[in-house]
């Protein structure tokens, strides 16, 4: 049964576009739908060799009618960085929201009205930190984090701003499939290990 996560952030910026790509590698058999402006993905997926993911570039409004179209097992929607209506709209046709933070105090302040959405729309979601400097403590980051109480689970498992997703994404590939021994592809598989056991309890609560 297909399963839908839209990736999203109020912010631009963030690194949305590239966690995208590399969940979706990690995922396998999966399909990207790429609603940003930039459609950074779409020339992503033209790199490829590979047809997995397949990538399809649509504007926001029209990604739930997509969706109705595809039956792969994993759908990652990359949406614009904006809350407007027609993003509302694609977190609302998916299983699972994955809001994206670049850590800092006006990010932390944006994530705020990104979480009331989610809240009022009741989507399963989670929080995940992207492009943390590598040598940043991000157990205890993330522990002061759910100190100020955001009302999300957040990932255990931190994404640094690592060498390895650039060169992977100049070739068309993600950090899993260039080696799977780096920082970069241990951060996304436990990341995407991680998440794969939240959605998984959230549909059987």
């Amino acid at each position: 049964m297909p399963t839908t996560i839209a990736i999203v952030s109020r912010k631009g910026g963030v690194g949305k576009s590239t966690l995208c790509s590399n969940l979706a590698v990690a995922a396998r058999t999966s399909t990207i739908i790429d609603c940003d402006d930039q459609a950074s993905l779409a020339d992503w997926g033209d790199r490829r060799t590979s047809k997995n993911p397949s990538v399809i570039s649509v504007p926001a409004k029209r990604a739930t009618a997509t969706l109705k179209k595809i039956n792969t097992r994993w759908n990652f929607i990359d949406t614009p960085g904006t809350l407007d209506a027609n993003v509302i709209e694609v977190m609302q046709a998916s299983d699972f929201v994955l809001v994206v933070l670049r850590y800092g105090q006006f990010e932390l302040d944006s994530i705020s009205t990104t979480l009331s959405a989610v809240k009022l729309i009741n989507r399963p979601a989670a929080i995940a930190l992207n492009l943390l400097h590598p040598n940043t403590n991000a157990k205890a980051l993330i522990e002061s984090i759910e100190e100020a109480q955001l009302g999300f689970p957040i990932c255990p498992v931190a994404i640094c701003n690592r060498a390895n997703f650039q060169a992977a994404a100049i070739e068309g590939l993600g950090v899993t499939e260039e080696s799977k021994d780096t920082a970069a592809a241990q951060e996304v598989s436990g990341l995407w290990s991680w998440m794969k056991k939240e959605i998984k309890n959230a549909s059987s609560s």
